[in-house]
């Protein structure tokens, strides 16, 4: 468990930031994999699937007199999470805190900085996991190449449509799809989108497509929310010039089930946050003497986890 003498958990900072975040629209990693509390840092829990525990399986028999019906053997295995102690810290100095104290509390932006390089670091660590043919299994290319020649033929209903399917074939009931703004902006100029969303009325001017509509489209077939990541980072060493790189990237689109509470409530994945160090993020300072300086730390003791690779697939957009 984390502990530093003298260190002071600070509400005060962590109500400014919380406020600032909420306004961000950019980040979706929260609702893609949603938080968890687990009281141990580490731990293991049974692991129900299809195969070993026949979820799935029919089988029941037509019994005779002084006869038996027919039994199954159910089996489990285990799986495994291990939360990580994370966290970025800035030194405050004494001298310009009230030097640009004139302008902006120095310490609360510091806090402010500090909690967007976390949820920077949430967000790649998320799509990481999410667009990851590992957890989900090889992905299915969409029927048509999502290039901007192709732009009047690319078939995104069909390929979420179908998507919804293979995710039912396991036993979820998809209700999400998540994908980067990039392919947002591509997608919603699509002839045979605009044409699925509207209806096939040529007298119709071309629709500004939301992710909302396209939530609302795909409604009938369970789809509760559209999620479209709009982050980006530095993608460039620390000192070079800024390069700007899209975290949710232009290669997947994933339909699958995001679900919060407990694990039981099914889902396709997790952030488990260790209760007993304080929260999803957590905001603190320290004094360092000999630097004149506060010490502005935000941390995190986390993991992001697939709990359930069958609750979801990956689509390839064959992007171009």
């Amino acid at each position: 468990m984390y502990s530093t003498s003298g260190a002071t958990i600070r509400g005060d900072i962590n109500i400014k930031i919380e406020e600032a975040a909420a306004m961000d629209k950019f980040f979706i990693a929260q609702q893609v994999l949603p938080m968890i509390g687990v009281e141990a840092k580490s731990g293991q829990y049974p692991k129900l699937t299809r195969k070993d525990t026949e979820l799935l399986n029919a089988g029941s028999s037509v019994r005779e007199p002084k006869g038996s019906y027919s039994r199954t053997n159910r089996a489990w295995t285990f799986d495994t999470y291990d939360c990580v102690d994370r966290g970025i810290e800035e030194p405050v100095d004494d001298t310009e805190a009230k030097d640009l104290g004139r302008f902006f509390p120095l310490e609360v932006a510091a806090g402010k900085w500090g909690l967007r390089s976390m949820m920077l670091d949430y967000e790649i660590r998320t799509s990481a996991a999410v667009l990851n043919t590992t957890n989900f299994g090889a992905a299915t290319n969409s029927a048509v190449a999502y290039t901007e020649a192709l732009i009047a033929t690319l078939n995104f209903p069909k390929d979420i449509l179908d998507a919804i399917e293979r995710v039912n074939d396991n036993g979820s009931q998809a209700n999400t799809i998540v994908m980067s703004s990039t392919v947002l902006n591509r997608i919603k100029r699509s002839t045979l989108l605009q044409n699925f969303i509207r209806g096939s009325r040529p007298s119709d001017i071309t629709q500004n497509i939301t992710a909302q509509q396209i939530q609302q489209a795909f409604a009938d077939n369970g789809i509760e929310q559209c999620l479209v990541g709009r982050a980006r980072y530095n993608g460039a060493k620390k000192g070079q010039a800024y390069s700007a790189t899209n975290i949710w990237g232009t290669g997947y689109v994933w339909v699958g089930e995001c679900k919060a509470g407990t694990a039981e409530d099914g889902g396709a994945g997790r952030t488990f946050v260790w209760n007993q160090e304080g929260g999803l993020f957590v905001t603190e300072t320290y004094r360092e003497e000999n630097t004149r300086s506060n010490i502005v730390r935000v941390r995190q003791n986390t993991t992001e986890k697939i709990v359930d690779g069958t609750a979801g697939t990956l689509i390839a957009l064959q992007w171009a």
